[in-house]
């Protein structure tokens, strides 16, 4: 199972909440078969839960109620609907192909989406966090599985930023 494409995305609504969403390609019964995962960092609110069955959710490593989460949904057609209610309105500011020979495998994803949560306490946020996790977890694939193509990103500057970085 490897990472055939990964996308940015950013809500519309108050707060402009960023997410990943990625793109496996695998095998099932000799035929070619997507799974679409998203990732991201979210506040936990009193009451509420982010937590959906298929969903993986584990506290940040700040102090923070942050909780990155991982959702496996299948195929796109069985994903369109959760998203569009998890994540409405949203819209994608960048796309990245990865090359058959170098995209990573779904267990060094899940490397590093671990690394980047763990890494979360060095940072110190006080905010919700998901601009520094989609953009660290996004660049992080970027930078270890390079490929010879440019991520096409039609609204690179409309992501958000830390205090002005």
């Amino acid at each position: 199972c490897v990472l055939a494409c990964m996308e940015y995305h950013k809500c519309g609504s108050h707060p402009e909440h960023e997410f990943l969403l990625f793109f496996f390609r695998h095998w099932i019964d000799g035929c070619s078969a997507q799974a679409v995962v998203s990732t991201d960092r979210a506040v936990q609110r009193q009451g509420c839960s982010f937590k959906q069955s298929s969903e993986l959710v584990c506290p940040s490593s700040s102090d923070t109620n942050a909780y990155d989460s991982v959702s496996i949904y299948g195929s796109l057609r069985d994903a369109a609907p959760q998203l569009q209610v998890r994540y409405t309105p949203y819209s994608k500011l960048c796309i990245f192909d990865f090359p058959t020979s170098s995209a990573p495998s779904a267990l060094q994803v899940s490397t590093v989406l671990s690394l980047v949560h763990r890494q979360a306490p060095a940072y110190q946020l006080y905010e919700n966090q998901c601009y520094w996790f989609s953009s660290t977890v996004w660049g992080s694939l970027k930078e270890l599985f390079r490929s010879d193509q440019d991520s096409e990103c039609g609204n690179h500057h409309a992501r958000g930023h830390y205090r002005g970085v």
